[in-house]
């Protein structure tokens, strides 16, 4: 049965930076909704543990702050995280960012949807 989600989601690969009580590491994004992301690294995460989180994306030259994330799930090298707190800029940043790719993405949803279901 598929998960349905309450956001959209995007495909991403952009440098995350992240830090928990004993550790420091970073990663890959792999995608990442206004609410949370994936994460591919090196480094383990335990479900259920805090992260304070800087990602390098796309947009400008400044990091997108993740104050507070919560670990959700992990799977050998991937773990994902909801996003608790974050800085208001950012957010409205992030919220942008997920917006104008799902608006270029959608041309392509779109014709892929006609080509399976005509």
């Amino acid at each position: 049965m598929a998960k349905l989600r309450y956001c959209e989601r995007i495909h991403a690969q952009f440098p995350v930076v992240f830090a928990g009580e004993a550790y420091v590491g970073e990663g890959t994004v792999l995608n990442v909704s206004v609410p949370g992301c994936a994460v591919h690294s090196r480094n383990c995460v335990q479900p259920g543990s805090y992260l304070e989180m800087r990602m390098l994306v796309p947009d400008t030259m400044s990091p997108l702050r993740v104050g507070l994330a919560k670990v959700r799930w992990c799977e050998r090298r991937r773990f994902g995280v909801e996003f608790i707190q974050m800085p208001g800029e950012d957010q409205v940043r992030l919220g942008r960012l997920v917006k104008r790719e799902v608006a270029l993405a959608l041309p392509y949803r779109s014709s892929a949807w006609k080509g399976t279901h005509s």
